[in-house]
């Protein structure tokens, strides 16, 4: 019953109901795209994209119904193709350029920014923490994406128990590829500079902390203009810890 009535409806209105389909087909596949692959899912702004869906439907539900003739709904058809096309591959393009240029200050997205950017395979942060240790206080998280030739940035900083930073400083120097402090010369050698540490609120990181080098690496040789970096900064009579990862 239900395919014979599929069959009078692509029968009676052809055009009108293939575009219907396509393009619920498609709102679909863009709404899942454009709420679980951005780190500020964009919920209501997807919805958005299912209005090609109604117009088509309801296309030809008055073709089907004969209240609009087969040659007028398949000229509507076609330049609501037209329209829907350009305007929502530009809704498209402004929702991936809004998505790749918000930097996420918001705690509670950390988890979801480290899945989205392949953690822990990702080797820039794979010394993150999995999780914000739920003693630490005074966090501050930051991401920004990279777009273009733009750099892609992660941050984290809190404060934690003593204990909980003596066990940091023991895993990080193991790891660590060089250990010194940001006013060392070697430092700048190795891509480590003052601005590194602005999101924290140090324009110049204190002499009490030390940092751990993980990774850095210019992608031409003594040339930082582009490279990356992955570091720990530990102060222990502060009991804070910063986290850095850059790509720029």
């Amino acid at each position: 019953m239900k395919k014979s009535k599929m069959s009078l409806i692509f029968k009676k209105a052809p055009f009108p109901a293939t575009m219907t389909i396509i393009s619920f087909v498609l709102f679909i596949a863009v709404y899942l795209f454009v709420t679980m692959t951005s780190i500020e899912p964009y919920y209501f702004e997807g919805l958005i994209f299912g209005v090609p869906f109604v117009f088509f439907g309801t296309i030809t539900f008055f073709t089907v119904r004969q209240k609009l003739k087969v040659t007028a709904s398949s000229v509507i058809t076609f330049i609501l193709i037209f329209i829907f096309g350009v305007g929502m591959l530009f809704l498209f393009i402004s929702i991936s350029i809004d998505a790749a240029i918000t930097v996420t200050t918001d705690v509670s997205k950390y988890e979801r920014v480290l899945k989205l950017t392949n953690y822990p395979n990702n080797t820039l942060i794979k010394n993150f923490p999995a999780k914000i240790p739920a003693s630490t206080k005074n966090i501050v998280f930051s991401y920004n994406p990279a777009l273009f030739q733009g750099g892609e940035n992660f941050g984290l900083k809190f404060e934690a128990h003593s204990d909980s930073i003596k066990n940091y400083i023991e895993e990080f120097s193991k790891k660590a590829k060089w250990t010194g402090k940001a006013s060392d010369t070697e430092a700048e050698k190795r891509g480590v500079y003052s601005g590194l540490f602005k999101s924290f609120g140090y324009t110049e990181l204190p002499e009490d902390f030390i940092i751990y080098l993980i990774e850095s690496k210019p992608y031409h040789p003594d040339d930082w203009n582009h490279g990356e970096i992955s570091l720990a900064a530990i102060s222990k009579q502060r009991n804070e810890i910063i986290f850095i990862a850059e790509d720029w």
